[in-house]
């Protein structure tokens, strides 16, 4: 079954719920960040990516993504 849901937004979102959003860089895009919806990364949890390790989705804004969370430390 499909996730329907919070989403993922490229740019900030308002002031009043940026709180229930968390900030990602996306590599290689010095000046874009996603920020992805808290109850996003809970669902996240409960799926597994591809083999890749990518997780797949569609945005009614962007068309279809792929992206992966890179370990930083």
């Amino acid at each position: 079954m499909a996730y329907v849901g919070p989403a993922g937004l490229i740019g900030s979102p308002d002031e009043a719920d940026r709180e229930n959003f968390i900030p990602f860089v996306v590599e290689g895009e010095d000046d874009i960040t996603c920020w992805i919806h808290k109850e996003v990364l809970e669902h996240l949890k409960e799926v597994s990516p591809t083999r890749e390790g990518d997780y797949l989705f569609v945005s009614d804004g962007a068309g279809r993504l792929r992206f992966k969370f890179c370990d930083r430390s």
